[in-house]
């Protein structure tokens, strides 16, 4: 992962911008603080951000449906940022919008069913132009380290999306993963970048240090939330967070039997990428996807042994400084559809039901359903000139 100082070197502080600067040197500053801290213009995009990433975990603007941990469903975000705007506006601004992404671009690795380009490397969309160029980040890279915190009886694990082993209804949409941001159960293609928790079906025959047993779902955890992070038992293409597509998740699994001579890791070689109830009565959306999936041992662990909520963070939401901004979230964003970044977001979407998201903990675009709980990130235009 690239060191601070790397990911800064696009950004030119409001103290440097004096009198006398080279052509080169204005061409060069991306991110602009205000003297406040409270705005950063950004003269690429032409748009002025909000600092804060996250404002909305501590201001509601009496909007209902926004969680704790600031975030929201898409319609929820519309009516936040409408919140924002209303009277003299926040800050004296009455133009804050979502950020936008456009249906077709070139900087995308891969386009969807509806011709809609996603991906990894997507830089023509405000965020991915952020998350790439201004900021100096690379995918797959967080861009907010995670501490190893203690989360009931496990430790490290991942405010972030994790792999199951069950495929998606629809083959095209990958596999089933589960989010312990919100509580979250959908589906992520194949080559996106999650974390894997590793369990074994049923309780071991003997007391295991590194193991937590639930007895609901009569599985065996293991203990730490991202083991990937420090052993890799030989798996090549491991990112350094942890995270890894789902193919090097199943083969980092199977490393796992095999290790210790074949006895595998902590002496149990029955390791698995926890599956997915194919019909879950408990589900929010149809029979597999959505908030509430109890029928599932991630959405057990998530709502039974963890005692979360829908909307939930699996740790308190971080306000760790990324270049000058605060606040972001190593999770998705919402973004809406727009041409450019000065431009107003379009009323449809990529597809129906769905709307646009960015990662900041990897830094991959894609899409998502309006029903879903993401996080929010706003912006105002330059005035036309």
């Amino acid at each position: 992962m690239r060191t601070a100082a790397k990911r800064l070197c696009a950004l030119v502080v409001a103290a440097a911008v004096v009198a006398g600067l080279s052509a080169t040197a204005h061409a060069e500053a991306a991110l602009i603080p205000s003297s406040d801290g409270q705005t950063v213009h950004d003269t690429t995009l032409h748009v002025t951000w909000l600092a804060n990433a996250n404002l909305a975990a501590s201001e509601k603007f009496h909007v209902s449906g926004v969680n704790p941990n600031g975030t929201m469903t898409y319609a929820t975000a519309l009516d936040w940022v409408k919140a924002l705007n209303a009277g003299g506006g926040y800050l004296g601004h009455t133009n804050w919008q979502l950020p936008t992404a456009p249906h077709f671009d070139g900087t995308c690795a891969v386009k969807g069913r509806h011709d809609e380009s996603f991906g990894f490397g997507c830089s023509g969309s405000a965020l991915g132009r952020l998350y790439y160029a201004s900021l100096g980040l690379q995918e797959p890279n967080t861009a907010v380290p995670i501490p190893d915190m203690k989360v009931g009886p496990f430790h490290n694990v991942q405010p972030y999306l994790y792999w199951s082993a069950s495929a998606a209804t629809d083959p095209k949409q990958g596999f089933v993963s589960f989010s312990f941001v919100s509580g979250f159960q959908g589906a992520n293609v194949t080559k996106n970048y999650l974390y894997v928790l590793p369990m074994i079906k049923g309780k071991v025959p003997r007391s295991s240090a590194g193991t937590v047993y639930d007895s609901a779902a009569d599985v065996t955890w293991l203990a730490d939330g991202n083991l990937a992070a420090k052993e890799t038992f030989g798996v090549a293409d491991i990112n350094a967070d942890g995270s890894m597509t789902h193919a090097t998740a199943v083969r980092w699994v199977n490393a796992m039997n095999a290790a210790e001579g074949g006895r595998g890791y902590l002496g149990h070689n029955h390791w698995k990428l926890p599956d997915t109830v194919a019909t879950d009565q408990t589900c929010s959306i149809g029979t597999r996807s959505g908030f509430g999936c109890t029928g599932s041992p991630l959405g057990e662990l998530y709502y039974g042994q963890l005692g979360l909520r829908p909307g939930d963070s699996v740790i308190p939401p971080l306000d760790s400084k990324v270049g000058p901004f605060h606040g972001i979230q190593p999770y998705l964003y919402w973004a809406c559809s727009g041409e450019s970044a000065t431009a107003p977001c379009d009323k449809t979407g990529p597809a129906a039901n769905f709307e646009w998201n960015f990662s900041f903990g990897n830094g991959f675009q894609g899409t998502n359903l309006e029903s879903n709980e993401l996080f929010v990130m706003v912006y105002y235009p330059d005035a036309p000139k």
